[in-house]
């Protein structure tokens, strides 16, 4: 009997795997943000402000994921199926951060907190939006597309003292053109790219007044 129980065990386990392997789930897709070419915004002769380090983005509620967030009400959190961000949402917005000021020429280097260097600047930002909106479409009469909307709260200060420079907020928002995948990763992108050009804004105003390195 007990030989017997055990083959039935043993077949029924098989049986499991074989279902597993033979899965009809479509296989994630994943997307990556990438800031747009561009000129730089500091005019060609201005000297640059010394160097900062941008600390990895510490995320909201449901962010720290590479779950493509959506929100269907004022309050629920929800996932697009089978598609993924090509690294969490934090380390995705650092390297669009940096990309960033690197492009806008305002600082003479920009570090991500791998960098053994130590900065002139410390900046630090917290994501507090980074979704996929289908109620502010409705509200606005945007139709069926979802709105993308991606937030920072920002906190920039120099290193050497810990003196706090500005304190601010960014943001973006997009309507995509369409509710598919790809529009809304493309909406997505061109809120990211207005809420860094906001930081980069920022950021520069803070530091003009500070003294230039040698």
């Amino acid at each position: 009997m007990k030989f017997r129980l055990a083959g039935v065990l043993v077949a029924a386990l098989c049986a499991g795997c074989g279902s597993l392997l033979d899965s009809k789930l479509a296989a994630p897709q994943s997307y990556v943000l990438r800031l747009p070419a561009r000129e730089a915004t500091t005019p060609a002769n201005s000297q640059p402000a010394g160097s900062v380090l941008l600390q990895r983005p510490h995320a909201g509620p449901g962010l720290d994921s590479d779950r493509i967030v959506l929100l269907r009400s004022d309050s629920r959190f929800d996932f697009y199926a089978a598609s993924r961000w090509a690294a969490p949402a934090p380390d995705m917005i650092a390297s669009f951060i940096v990309d960033g000021l690197r492009s806008s020429g305002s600082f003479s280097a920009v570090f991500d907190d791998t960098s053994p260097y130590a900065p002139k600047y410390d900046l630090r930002c917290t994501l507090r939006r980074f979704e996929s909106d289908y109620v502010a479409s409705r509200k606005t009469g945007s139709g069926s597309a979802p709105t993308a909307f991606v937030a920072f709260d920002c906190t920039l200060g120099r290193h050497r003292d810990r003196e706090l420079l500005a304190s601010f907020a960014a943001q973006g928002s997009a309507v995509a053109a369409a509710d598919r995948l790809n529009e809304v990763v493309a909406a997505f992108q061109a809120a990211a790219t207005a809420a860094v050009s906001e930081l980069e804004k920022r950021a520069a105003a803070a530091v003009a007044n500070e003294p230039r390195d040698p």
